[in-house]
């Protein structure tokens, strides 16, 4: 058996290859626009978790742990150090992706039609798009610090200020292919829990087909100061989902699409399905 885990900028997800997730809000990424430096409370959250994830996979008896970080370790100016912590408290090494893999790991991993493909992948640190025409090979990459714990510490709770600045923010994406949209993410597919109305969270049922409308619609819901309340939404995701429904509405209106797809699927299962994180 063998493991994945995916340390993000605003949780620690795990996945094993048979069927066991985990997933932790540790909000690492939380501060770093004004620090450049990782949440000293983030980095202790995720040092805790990777630990319980450890302990987790030598009972299962895994034969490879594949742990991999993104852009919050990346960007960091303390993301080396931080590695090397883990590595000491936990044995396991983490491979720092580049832009690059992380596309194509992205790609790999979402569920998607068939064909020519855009894919977003929002996290907490950053918002990356991927264009490709076959869908396996991109085309067009470009990843910008917007993921939601930044825009949270951008804009500090002024909701009206994210809505009205996202949007000549975007414009450094420049021309971005018009193939169907598929969006990937946490925050995401929690919003297409919040749309579907969902008391529990269901992967089947997120990874589906929505519309711009549909996200107009839950928006009131989204901004509403008892979100935390709202099932499926985690109360640790309520303060950052807000600026999710922002940016993505944002892009869906830079983009000029009306629709789009959720892939609840995305980096973990791609490196369990045998994609290779070092070069």
């Amino acid at each position: 058996m063998i493991a994945a885990i995916d340390i993000g900028s605003n949780s620690v997800r795990l996945a094993m290859s048979d069927g066991t997730t985990r997933s932790a809000i540790t909000k690492l990424a939380d501060g770093i626009g004004t620090t450049s430096r990782l949440s000293p409370a983030g980095k202790a959250a995720t040092v805790a978790t990777l630990k319980e994830y450890a302990e987790l996979c030598a009972q299962k008896q895994c034969s490879e742990i594949k742990v991999f970080a993104t852009e919050a370790v990346r960007r960091a100016a303390d993301g080396s150090a931080f590695c090397a912590e883990i590595r000491s408290a936990t044995g396991l090494y983490v491979a720092v992706l580049s832009p690059m893999k992380e596309a194509e790991l992205a790609l790999a991993g979402a569920e998607k039609p068939d064909g020519a493909v855009t894919v977003c992948d929002l996290g907490g640190g950053s918002m990356e798009i991927i264009a490709s025409p076959d869908g396996k090979t991109p085309s067009y990459v470009k990843s910008l610090p917007l993921g939601v714990v930044v825009l949270k510490n951008t804009f500090s709770g002024d909701l009206r200020r994210a809505v009205d600045t996202l949007p000549s923010m975007l414009a450094e994406y420049g021309d971005v292919p018009k193939y169907p949209l598929v969006i990937s993410g946490g925050s995401i597919c929690t919003i297409a829990a919040a749309i579907l109305g969902l008391k529990i969270y269901d992967k089947r049922k997120v990874t589906a087909k929505f519309t711009a409308k549909q996200l107009d619609d839950i928006m009131p819901i989204l901004f509403s100061p008892n979100l935390a309340l709202f099932r499926p939404v985690a109360s640790k995701r309520a303060d950052t989902l807000p600026y999710g429904a922002i940016a993505i509405q944002a892009l869906l209106n830079y983009l000029g699409h009306t629709e789009f797809y959720v892939s609840d699927a995305g980096n973990l299962e791609a490196v369990l399905n045998g994609f290779v994180l070092d070069q």
